[in-house]
């Protein structure tokens, strides 16, 4: 649901899925913050007590919405791609998925083991590292680190080039590679040498993408040399 159109939705529409796209929209223009009760009360035109026959608290709510992330995962899988490009589209799926509301990304951590569709995507990963020849353990290590590291990736994306203000972006872009570029050169030549492309990420897709291909990688190092017969 659009925020230009939040304030339709009628009250014998409202259901558990309208609050929390609600919700949705509103941390998407405004952030996290702007999330409560009482405002998803006003805008939607109910009390607040309404709202409580959904959620009993703001707890609730944002549960809600971290599970509402996973919404549409895990993509249908390709068996025929070598587990790594499976895996990769697994990692792909669901940074797209949480790109779509960066504001809210944090609460897709702590959520992703406690609804149907984390389950799957987690589920889906370790099949994956299974049949490339890790053990248990290391096939559930290694699939921590790879959606925690995933959500992270759009975390710091949202928290370092979130500015939705095209002048206000720019500025702290400007005064970000000022800083560098002032800083000594004796002691950091290469900061600011780096200072423009540390500075710039004006290229989101070639972020994303690149952040991916090194997890996998990082994957791969790290595999067994001979997976177990039985994983072959």
């Amino acid at each position: 649901m659009s925020t230009r159109k939040i304030n339709e939705v009628a009250p014998l529409q409202l259901n558990r899925k309208a609050v929390v796209c609600h919700a949705l929209a509103i941390a998407d223009a405004e952030g996290l913050a702007a999330v409560t009760i009482r405002r998803l009360a006003q805008d939607l035109g109910v009390t607040p007590m309404a709202l409580y026959w959904h959620f009993s608290n703001k707890e609730a709510l944002l549960d809600a919405m971290g599970d509402e992330l996973f919404d549409g995962l895990p993509p249908d899988p390709h068996p025929w791609l070598p587990w790594q490009e499976q895996l990769r589209e697994l990692v792909g799926a669901l940074t797209v998925a949480l790109r779509a509301h960066p504001n809210v990304a944090v609460l897709a951590a702590p959520r992703v083991l406690l609804n149907e569709e984390g389950r799957q995507l987690t589920e889906a990963a370790l099949e994956l590292l299974r049949l490339a020849g890790f053990a248990v353990e290391q096939a559930a290590e290694v699939a921590r680190h790879l959606l925690r590291t995933a959500i992270s990736l759009v975390i710091e994306q949202a928290v370092t080039w979130g500015n939705s203000d095209p002048d206000q972006f720019a500025k702290d872009i400007g005064l970000k590679r000022l800083a560098l570029y002032g800083l000594p050169p004796d002691r950091f030549p290469r900061l600011i040498e780096a200072a423009d492309a540390l500075t710039d990420c004006s290229d989101e897709e070639a972020f994303y993408g690149f952040g991916i291909d090194l997890l996998i990688a990082g994957i791969a190092t790290v595999r067994p040399e001979a997976p177990t017969p039985e994983m072959r």
